[in-house]
């Protein structure tokens, strides 16, 4: 639209707010943010003069001056965004330029500007009296050339609703180079795909990339930097969306997706699709249901309500992708490692309840039995106190929190055998053709381990609540073994149990190498 006298301004950056996700991640900056920044984590800049001639109450992070910000360190921003301030600035190309300043290499400068085609010229009526400039896409544009190094990845008039303006995104580059990749091509068949959540959720939403790819759409995938992590080099991912933990606040994350869904010709949220739908939430009615009613419930197998979900067909098949190059180390790692077996042991998963306490019996065991085994513990840095007392023997290998989590998984394809409770390192191998053993806690064989490959699934036995069918963040959510200090669940998993499956994969996959 054109701006009319009698159209309310409104909240500008409320107009643009959803378009501002993926170019204001991490610590940056809303200059003269007004009475509302734009979302929480940004740190608002204002000199409060609509305070003093409007009465507007105004509570910036930081009271100054937008056009000098000496108290920011060049290059100490991820992103720099603005709405509807630099036409009030006498000096725009200065103030540009130290706004620029404030920029890291990869990070964004973000404006929204009121566009003088849509908008009133100074002198023309119902022109603002405080604008110093009618600025239009070319003149930011003719700013930026003496600035260094940049990519505009969007370049945007916009003049729907109640919209007169025009929205710019700068990319700082670390070279001199000067692009244009908002001309970039569209692909004409588009798909998203929304996915947070831990490392074996993205594992087993990547079971529905190459199904999207085979139907001919271009796929987009939302997610957190923790989660991309373990997809990041997945052939049938053409693109990511990055949102930091918490950017976009809960209570919004429904306005937000039905914002992103209308550039979309398939939208598939695999949000809850495990956690929510088939894991009840504690706070939730379904997480207080009788143990029995979520069974009956709630056992459904996770990846196929997924590919109903996402409306594929095809092949289950849970995959991590390594690159040449981590390939190449784990091959070279075993082969230092003089590793005949290698199990690779993953010590805990994300919640309270996915550590064993048998651990220590069964590397003795195991150990006993095959001397030239090698056993490399896996997990964060948090399950690096599950290694105690085993730092001093060689062929425990203890890597918690010191291999990545790429480096962890990319070992998976040259290992013999896996180990551990409900993970995203046992998901990454589930269609492997090595043996694992899972120890399970709170899902059934039917929900995880039904479509993977040569896995034994334990169970817990004689325990009322398995499988809780329950998401478990604390204590006050689960059931705790006072004895190991684990939950009961995995407390009445026998080391002879496991022994026992373990020994027997062992024997049959060196019956199958002879």
């Amino acid at each position: 639209m054109v701006w009319k006298i009698d159209n309310p301004a409104a909240n500008e950056s409320g107009k643009i707010l959803w378009e501002l996700v993926p170019y204001t991640r991490g610590r940056g900056l809303d200059l003269g943010c007004g009475p509302n920044k734009a979302f929480p984590h940004m740190l608002g800049v204002d000199n409060l003069a609509d305070t003093a001639l409007f009465r507007i109450h105004i509570q910036p992070n930081i009271v100054a001056s937008c056009e000098r910000l000496d108290m920011f360190g060049s290059a100490s921003m991820d992103f720099v965004y603005s709405s509807h301030l630099l036409e009030h600035i006498e000096d725009h190309e200065s103030a540009i330029k130290e706004w620029w300043r404030l920029v890291k290499p990869g990070g964004h400068l973000v404006l929204y500007l009121p566009h003088r085609d849509l908008y009133p010229r100074i002198g023309t009526k119902g022109a603002n009296p405080d604008h110093k400039h009618d600025f239009a896409p070319e003149d930011i544009v003719t700013t930026m050339k003496s600035l260094g190094g940049w990519d505009l990845v969007r370049n945007e008039d916009r003049n729907g609703g109640q919209e007169y303006s025009f929205f710019q995104v700068f990319k700082k580059r670390s070279d001199k180079q000067q692009l244009y990749s908002h001309r970039n091509h569209v692909p004409a068949k588009r798909a998203a795909v929304v996915r947070y959540g831990a490392f074996g959720d993205l594992i087993q939403a990547a079971s529905v990339f190459p199904l999207l790819k085979a139907q001919g759409y271009h796929t987009t995938l939302y997610t957190t930097p923790r989660g991309w992590e373990v997809v990041k080099h997945d052939p049938n991912i053409d693109a990511v969306y990055l949102q930091d933990d918490d950017q976009v606040p809960n209570y919004r994350l429904p306005e937000f997706w039905a914002h992103e869904e209308a550039k979309y010709d398939r939208f598939v949220n695999l949000s809850e699709s495990v956690e929510g739908s088939w894991l009840a939430l504690p706070d939730r009615a379904s997480g207080k249901w009788p143990v029995s009613m979520r069974h009956k419930y709630l056992n459904v197998n996770y990846m196929e309500f997924t590919h109903e979900l996402a409306e594929v067909s095809g092949p289950i098949r849970l995959k991590f992708y390594a690159t040449e190059e981590e390939k190449a180390w784990a091959r070279k790692e075993r082969k230092s490692l003089g590793a005949d077996p290698l199990i690779v042991y993953a010590l805990s998963g994300s919640a309270v309840h996915k550590v064993w306490a048998g651990m220590d019996g069964l590397i003795a065991r195991i150990l006993l039995e095959y001397p030239e085994a090698r056993i490399v513990t896996v997990g964060d840095e948090l399950s690096q106190m599950l290694e105690a007392g085993w730092e001093a023997e060689p062929r425990v290998v203890c890597k918690a929190g010191r291999y990545t989590i790429r480096q962890s998984l990319a070992l998976l394809d040259v290992a013999d055998m896996v180990i551990g409770p409900e993970t995203g390192v046992l998901n990454a191998a589930a269609n492997l053709p090595m043996p694992k053993v899972v120890l399970l806690s709170h899902s059934s064989p039917e929900n995880l381990t039904k479509h993977w490959t040569n896995t034994d699934a334990i169970e817990p036995v004689n325990v009322s609540c398995y499988p809780c069918h329950r998401m478990v963040y604390l204590w006050n959510d689960c059931h705790r073994d006072e004895a190991t200090g684990t939950a009961i669940c995995q407390a009445s998993i026998t080391l002879d149990r496991v022994w026992r499956a373990v020994h027997a994969a062992l024997m049959r996959s060196e019956q199958k190498a002879a």
